[in-house]
């Protein structure tokens, strides 16, 4: 008797969640161009777990390096999908939407080698820490013809791009000897945006889904600076320390495809989630180009 009554309420509560959703989470607003921007407001809040692949890119390798292995070699890291998130919040009116977001993701690759002609070992690690604050303006466009939106955003962007790299290069032909170089670098930048997002309904029945799409392109100006280490130890230890500072423009084009489920509404907040891919590029960074693409999903409340 007890498990029947779970069941009925169970299925009492999916019921009335779909219903909720039927007709209390209209797909389109009627946007009056003369907007009251405290009249018919709503603020959400979201969460991204992010599963991405950075890869740093000098021509056609990953990574280019050519240590001390009897012969030259290019070592190339591979494919390493590592976690991250990104947190945020928008504000929407009848017509207007003001939105922030953060995204953070620390990846760490490793790749190493043996020696081709010696017993050298050459072992690189590289651990990244990848931080961008996005905040911005957008306009809804009803598209009534395809049961949709369009909304065209501008807004500004900061990026913080860290690299630290260790490099050991460890020789025993001749005795215990070890070459060790640390390089640490480090891009700040900020800019402007542009964009659009578009969402389509395909469903409208009990769990409404959407095909939401994002582009977006950035233009940040920033500064590039670290230092390289390099030391010899073979009896005698030498130490070399080189330092860098220079202006880089770096153009930030981004694309995001996915569906967006809306899961429950009712008078006072609503909640929808999404899965999707994203690939994003960073032209002219470190003297290459940093890509980032892979999974995002996001689960939002509206109140």
């Amino acid at each position: 008797m007890k498990l029947l009554t779970k069941i009925m309420s169970i299925a009492l509560l999916s019921a009335t969640a779909c219903l909720s959703a039927q007709t209390c989470c209209p797909t389109q607003t009627n946007c009056n161009p003369c907007c009251d921007w405290f009249e018919d407001c709503e603020f959400s809040v979201f969460g991204e777990y992010l599963y991405w692949d950075f890869c740093k890119r000098t021509g056609d390798l990953d990574r280019v390096a050519t240590p001390v292995l009897g012969t030259q070699a290019n070592l190339q890291f591979g494919s390493d999908y590592q976690s991250g998130y990104r947190v945020g919040g928008v504000l929407r009116t009848s017509c207007w939407n003001l939105f922030v977001r953060y995204t953070s993701l620390c990846p760490t690759k490793t790749i190493s080698q043996s020696g081709l002609l010696t017993d050298e070992l050459y072992t690189e690690k590289v651990n990244y820490d990848y931080s961008t604050l996005g905040i911005g303006v957008g306009r809804d466009i009803n598209l009534r013809g395809l049961c949709g939106t369009l909304t065209p955003f501008i807004g500004l962007r900061f990026g913080w791009i860290d690299e630290a790299v260790e490099i050991d290069v460890v020789t025993g032909t001749t005795g215990p000897a070890t070459t060790n170089k640390d390089t640490s670098l480090s891009f700040d930048a900020y800019g402007v945006m542009v964009g659009t997002l578009f969402k389509w309904e395909l469903w409208n029945e009990c769990i409404p889904v959407s095909f939401v799409s994002r582009a977006s392109l950035g233009l940040l100006k920033g500064k590039v600076s670290g230092d390289d280490i390099h030391r010899i130890e073979d009896g005698v230890i030498t130490t070399t320390t080189a330092v860098y500072n220079r202006c880089a423009l770096s153009f930030v084009p981004s694309i995001y495809v996915g569906l967006e489920f809306d899961l429950f509404c009712c008078d006072c907040f609503h909640a929808d989630a999404q899965i999707g891919y994203e690939a994003e590029i960073w032209s002219s960074v470190f003297s290459s180009y940093i890509s980032l693409n892979g999974l995002v999903a996001r689960f939002a409340i509206g109140f």
